[in-house]
């Protein structure tokens, strides 16, 4: 593939991959505000039955608390780049971006040969950077459920 291609290229989208993208971020949101209301009443109970007789005990629950949604959300970035590190390596097979075999959300111009060399090294640079943003999380996940 050294010839170069049309400029007018375009990957088309998937109809019924935007709806099922549609209907997943619907759930997130939803889902999302059940576990944030969920959480304003358990933080709620917790101040009435443990914040007015030790302070200490709910500041190692907090911290608990806190050290879950860090590794939740590191969880999730390593999820992410572990994605982003395979459709780079789609893309570089290729020479490709977006890969032929990638479901798109909206039609993309087709970039190829070295445009598409430049994207997969920043596809690259960037999962490197979750991965970091990652362990960053779980050290301070450690870090805050060290014995006191």
């Amino acid at each position: 593939m050294t010839e170069p291609r049309q400029s007018g290229e375009f990957h088309q989208a998937d109809p019924a991959y935007r709806r099922q993208m549609t209907i997943w971020l619907a759930v997130c949101v939803v889902g999302g505000a059940i576990f944030l209301f969920a959480l304003q009443r358990w933080l709620g109970h917790l101040s009435a039955t443990i914040g007015g007789s030790d302070q200490s005990q709910m500041l190692i629950w907090l911290q608990r608390v806190e050290a879950g949604t860090c590794l939740l959300l590191a969880a999730a970035a390593v999820g992410l780049a572990l994605w982003i590190r395979q459709a780079a390596k789609q893309a570089r097979s290729e020479r490709r971006w977006p890969p032929s075999g990638m479901r798109t959300t909206r039609d993309v111009r087709i970039r190829y040969l070295t445009s598409a060399d430049a994207l997969v090294s920043q596809l690259s640079a960037a999962a490197i950077g979750l991965i970091v943003f990652a362990l960053i999380l779980s050290a301070f996940a450690i870090w805050l459920l060290r014995p006191a």
